[in-house]
């Protein structure tokens, strides 16, 4: 551009080896500074399709007096008042007029503490899990491994089940309760996971 600005359009085409339609375009952007040949946005200014000043109006408006509408609700409504996108144009919008609900904060998980046993057979838990197919000798069984542990003395009571029920879970809680009974502790609570054996209402019973 300085050589262009110095010796003419023609020097600078035979010197630089290209067409002057190439030199004015950017002669045309030349103010300069370096700054004033960066590459621009090819991005279009306006879209025949783009929400109109009143609409935008209205969307802002219908927002500040029901901040806490939803999407779709508040859809609905601007429709009642004329409007004529659809949702997916009222999203991007919203989104781009920063107007979109803010999502309620989750509350923070705060863990139990951990309740201390203080005596034998305050509480046992009971868990079952499935045997693995290598610990068996006969491959076609399936074996249930139920297990009863104190908390307060670790003491655990296990037994071998062929099926997975609430059958199961019921005799296998009348035998810990006796074992414990037997080595002098009594129990007073049981718990256990959310598995079906554990909280049908037959097992409640």
């Amino acid at each position: 551009m300085k050589y262009c600005e110095k010796y003419g359009v023609k020097r600078a085409r035979r010197k630089y080896n290209k067409r002057m339609s190439y030199i004015y375009f950017w002669k045309a952007r030349w103010d300069g500074t370096v700054e004033s040949l960066a590459d621009r946005s090819k991005r279009l200014h306006h879209h025949p399709n783009e929400h109109t000043l009143d609409e935008l109006k209205l969307i802002r408006d219908m927002r500040r007096r029901n901040p806490q509408l939803g999407i779709t609700e508040l859809w609905h409504r601007l429709r009642k008042h004329g409007y004529t996108r659809r949702v997916e144009s009222l999203y991007r919008v919203l989104k781009w007029l920063a107007l979109l609900p803010l999502a309620a904060a989750k509350p923070t998980y705060k863990p139990k503490t951990y309740e201390q046993m203080t005596h034998l057979g305050k509480r046992i838990q009971i868990d079952v899990i499935f045997v693995p197919l290598c610990c068996l000798a006969n491959k076609e069984q399936k074996l249930y491994q139920y297990t009863a542990i104190d908390e307060f003395t670790r003491l655990r009571f296990i037994y071998g089940y062929e099926e997975h029920s609430t059958y199961s879970s019921a005799v296998f809680l009348k035998r810990a309760v006796e074992w414990y009974k037997l080595r002098g502790i009594t129990v007073e609570c049981v718990q256990t996971d959310n598995g079906s054996e554990f909280t049908t209402r037959l097992f409640k019973t």
